[in-house]
């Protein structure tokens, strides 16, 4: 069985107008390495995570490469009533690992694999082929099977189909040269995020009590990001954010905090809360993702609203994403 390969990681950036740029439908969802020899499936998150039992979708790749063996990375998504891509709803998924509750959920939340490049093929390395001919050999390899999916992607036509994702409510696209070989690990410009709405992964360092019907439990998140240009990569205060969630969310969070508590403050500088609410911390682990308005001057995100966890980033790298998303 293939190792892990650390995935090639993209840039936030709008959208390129130049010709030599492929465009891909920006998937919502966890990021997916997985490998296939023989009767055998091995997957693991970005951060090099087992995964394949979380995900026992993953089996029909055995089939799907007509007994070849391969390593392909893509995003596990689950899927809306309109065939949109759900982070919310792939959170009652991507974090189980019980097979007994794994089986149970999944009857009512399937998920799909998004396979979108090929980095290894009857064990021959693809990363010097460029991204236009991996697609190639992606689509030629892999039959789509009932949880598994080959997307289809536009070359030198990016605004029609970034449009088109801004018309039916989707994240953004993926734009990525032509020419571009796979850099494992790195995060290289010549992949970009371009984004129909503002996102922003972000650390919980802790949580402010709430008010009203969540006098009882957490109000908002304290959340940050870190500065990697300054010495001991601090983590930045970037506001509270106490909107967009779920009961289950609360609950899974309020568990997870329960492992967590801390004394001191993780964040370069203590936050301070209007209302005199009370304020508690945790170790700076988790990773949310948020949808939000703008930063402010001082650093801080307008509007934040929470979407879900993100188990598969490492909190060490998560940095205020550049300014320059499309949108």
């Amino acid at each position: 069985m293939d190792a892990f390969i650390e995935p090639m990681k993209a840039v936030t950036a709008p959208l390129p107008t130049d010709r030599g740029w492929a465009f891909e439908v920006k998937w919502d969802g966890m990021r997916i390495v997985a490998a296939v020899d023989g009767g055998e499936v091995a997957a693991w998150s970005a951060r090099g995570a087992p995964a394949e039992e979380r995900f026992p979708e993953l089996a029909e790749l055995v089939g799907a490469v007509g007994g070849r063996r391969a390593v392909l990375d893509g995003e596990v998504v689950a899927l809306d009533e309109a065939g949109r891509s759900s982070f919310s709803r792939l959170q009652n998924r991507m974090h189980l690992s019980h097979a007994e509750r794994v089986a149970h959920v999944r009857r009512e939340v399937p998920v799909t694999f998004v396979a979108f490049d090929l980095l290894r093929l009857d064990g021959n390395d693809l990363f010097t082929v460029p991204y236009a001919d991996r697609r190639r050999l992606l689509l030629d390899l892999v039959e789509p099977a009932a949880h598994l999916l080959v997307p289809g992607h536009v070359v030198d036509d990016g605004a029609a189909l970034f449009a088109a994702a801004a018309a039916n409510g989707l994240e953004g696209l993926m734009a990525k040269r032509v020419e571009s070989t796979y850099q494992p690990g790195r995060r290289s410009p010549a992949w970009r995020k371009c984004k129909v709405r503002r996102r922003q992964e972000v650390v919980i360092g802790g949580w402010a009590s709430g008010e009203g019907r969540r006098a009882d439990t957490i109000g908002s998140l304290l959340v940050g990001v870190h500065d990697p240009g300054r010495p001991g990569n601090p983590l930045l205060f970037a506001g509270g954010v106490g909107t967009g969630f779920t009961d289950a969310d609360l609950d899974r969070l309020r568990a997870r905090f329960a492992e967590l508590e801390v004394d001191e403050c993780p964040f370069e500088e203590r936050p301070t809360v209007i209302g005199g609410r009370q304020l508690s911390w945790v170790r700076p682990e988790l990773v949310a993702e948020v949808e939000f308005g703008e930063w402010t001057p001082d650093g801080r995100l307008r509007h934040p609203s929470y979407l879900g966890l993100r188990s598969d980033k490492d909190p060490d790298r998560v940095i205020r994403e550049p300014d320059g998303s499309a949108g």
